[in-house]
């Protein structure tokens, strides 16, 4: 009777320590996003130059703590080993949930895979992203798409046409095909070059010059970003040559250039605000047990041009 008293005792004493394990476990998992000294969330984006990557950050940022996330945000300087190691690092620190806008789709893919089998969901923004539970992009087909409709309208299906490519992420890829499937249907249209920047203005400035040298009858180039297409007038300005630009972004330097008389004459607008908040609403759902119905959510573009460029408001 004694042992079984101790023992009954014992029992009694443990349960609300075990209570109180549950109870940790299930605010570590997440909760409802709104309340508990361990819900975190990280976020990851490529760089912090980019006006793109900026708004990403900083709408994740008030996103996740208007939800009550604790936010960690990183920067990966266009460095897969950085944002991989990142990854790792809101693993060891046991987010609910990750945001990445990947330096490379298939590169980081390992260390999603990581932290998706620690239990850690991963969303993917801007670009499919590798292991990820979801990702959510622009329509990228759909911007290359209308982007180069446009440019192929204003050359009139005749010129000589240079693509200035970007790094090897899912919507860059993707922007390049719409267009290419455009000017591949315009016998009156030659591609000239086509070449790999880093998505920046200051990359895209020497490839351009070096495409203008090569090909000083160009008359249009085709840039996956708007700070490429700002490199690319950068170099044309400098060499004195007058071309056709146009891009993917809608950007505020775009829209200076387009209302300006500039050489950049439209952009296929996308959102980041709204890439970063759909993600992070994804995440918090995804931290709860909530799985989306598909793993990929395309937001559509709009093409900006002289047409109505004085009624849309720019992002950055």
């Amino acid at each position: 009777m004694r042992n079984h008293m101790i023992r009954s005792g014992l029992v009694l004493a443990a349960a609300p320590l075990v209570l109180a394990g549950l109870s940790a476990c299930s605010t570590n998992a997440g909760g409802d996003g709104g309340g508990g000294d361990s819900t975190k969330m990280g976020v990851t984006v490529s760089n912090s130059t980019n006006p793109f990557f900026v708004k990403e950050t900083d709408t994740a940022k008030s996103t996740g703590e208007s939800m009550g996330f604790e936010v960690l945000s990183q920067e990966a300087q266009e460095d897969v080993s950085t944002q991989s190691n990142q990854i790792d690092q809101f693993v060891t620190s046991r987010v609910d949930f990750i945001v990445i806008d990947p330096v490379d789709s298939d590169g980081v893919g390992p260390a999603v895979k990581r932290a998706v089998a620690a239990g850690i969901p991963v969303v993917g923004i801007d670009s499919q992203t590798a292991n990820a539970d979801v990702s959510v992009t622009t329509d990228n087909v759909q911007a290359g798409t209308v982007s180069c409709t446009s440019l192929v309208e204003q050359l009139k299906g005749k010129g000589k046409v240079a693509i200035l490519d970007g790094t090897p992420i899912s919507s860059v890829q993707d922007r390049v095909k719409g267009c290419m499937e455009v000017l591949e249907g315009q016998p009156g249209i030659e591609v000239v070059a086509k070449q790999r920047g880093d998505n920046s203005r200051d990359k895209a400035l020497p490839i351009a010059t070096d495409i203008l040298t090569a090909h000083p009858d160009i008359d249009a180039f085709f840039a996956i970003n708007d700070p490429s297409a700002a490199g690319v007038e950068l170099a044309a300005k400098q060499k004195g040559a007058k071309i056709i630009i146009t891009s993917v972004d809608g950007a505020q330097a775009a829209i200076d250039s387009i209302t300006g008389g500039g050489m950049i004459t439209a952009t296929a607008a996308q959102d980041p605000a709204a890439l970063a908040k759909r993600g992070v609403e994804l995440g918090a759902d995804l931290a709860k047990g909530k799985k989306p119905e598909k793993d990929l959510i395309e937001l559509p573009t709009e093409l900006i041009d002289a047409s109505n460029a004085a009624d849309y408001k720019p992002w950055g």
